[in-house]
């Protein structure tokens, strides 16, 4: 007797794992949106971080000042290890959906 496998779920995870694959541009409030940032450190949204690490210019946000700022003010030990758990998360948000 002949068994019929339905592999349609399988083949749907896969053209998403293709699709996170490459390089994209991700923009930093769906890379790190307001529930991550307030999951993850003392402040509510992700404007309200970016505002009080004083960040004025886009470069800012990728100094170490504001490295420090994040060590000292949520979970991770600085905005890449944040931008890294950051990364994991949308990772599952889009293999989820």
């Amino acid at each position: 007797m002949p068994v019929k496998l339905d592999v349609s779920g399988l083949e749907k995870f896969k053209k998403k794992v293709q699709e996170l694959s490459g390089t994209h541009r991700i923009p930093l409030p769906e890379l790190l949106p307001d529930n991550f940032i307030a999951q993850h450190s003392e402040f509510p949204t992700l404007q309200a971080l970016i505002d009080a690490g004083g960040v004025n210019e886009p470069s800012d946000i990728n100094s170490e000042a504001f490295s420090d700022f994040v060590a000292k003010h949520s979970q991770f030990s600085s905005y890449t290890a944040m931008l890294q758990a950051g990364y994991a998360e949308y990772a599952k948000r889009k293999l989820n959906s």
